[in-house]
């Protein structure tokens, strides 16, 4: 199968690393990601922009992978591509949750969520007795990500909330993808919600999230401002 690899930052060397070098070429739009799949001897082209008579150029592929960083150029690149070759399957990351529905209306036939890939990778890794630290290093090597555990407040916007009612909102407002809750009336116990749990939340209870610090931080002063509003 031949594949067409568009972007080359971490992300995009993630996924190069399991193919077979003979089987892709990589497609970059910046010297430094040009420079960067060169040193690791893949097949490079250096496009200036993302326009047709570029795209034409593309010898015949089989699949093509999306991964720009900038997330309005990765949609255009994938409408781009569905234009010119309706017929090729097409694999997208999408870096916002909440803009999956573009990548569907644009006629992407796979999407990778870096979120959904995190949360099934520490759901694994927390059903190991192994320490915060090593679960860090384990997961989020790439920096790009942090893990946290935030106590739900009392009279906060969560308390008395089933998860499934503030899971989508609070992923598209904050960016973060809850991955287990603790319930303090039933012990140390966590209990995952990639299980397809739909459990009621209490202050006090803990969850565990995935997401951008900033973002994080942000989930959580607005827990507590709420909370404070609300006494």
């Amino acid at each position: 199968m031949k594949i067409v690899l568009f972007g080359f930052d971490d992300y995009g060397e993630k996924i190069a690393k399991v193919i077979e070098k003979k089987d892709i070429k990589v497609v970059v739009f910046n010297s430094e990601e040009e420079q960067r799949a060169k040193d690791k001897l893949y097949d490079v082209i250096k496009f200036m922009d993302i326009n047709d008579d570029e795209l034409k150029n593309l010898e015949e592929f089989d699949l093509a992978i999306a991964t720009l960083k900038n997330e309005d150029k990765n949609l255009f690149l994938c409408l781009s591509l569905k234009e010119l070759f309706p017929n090729r399957e097409l694999i997208s990351k999408v870096s916002e949750k909440g803009n999956e529905f573009k990548y569907r209306l644009a006629g992407v036939d796979k999407i990778i969520n870096p979120y959904e890939v995190s949360a099934n990778r520490i759901m694994t890794i927390l059903q190991k007795p192994l320490t915060l630290k090593i679960i860090e290093e384990i997961v989020f090597e790439d920096n790009t990500l942090s893990f946290a555990e935030i106590e739900i407040p009392k009279n906060s916007f969560l308390d008395g909330k089933y998860i499934r009612d503030v899971d989508k909102e609070i992923s598209k407002n904050y960016n973060i993808l809850i991955i287990a809750v603790v319930d303090k009336e039933m012990g140390e116990n966590v209990q995952f919600v990639t299980k397809g749990l739909n459990h009621k939340l209490d202050y006090g209870d803990i969850l565990i999230v995935v997401g951008d610090i900033f973002d994080i931080e942000q989930f959580k002063e607005d827990l507590s401002f709420f909370a404070r509003m609300q006494k």
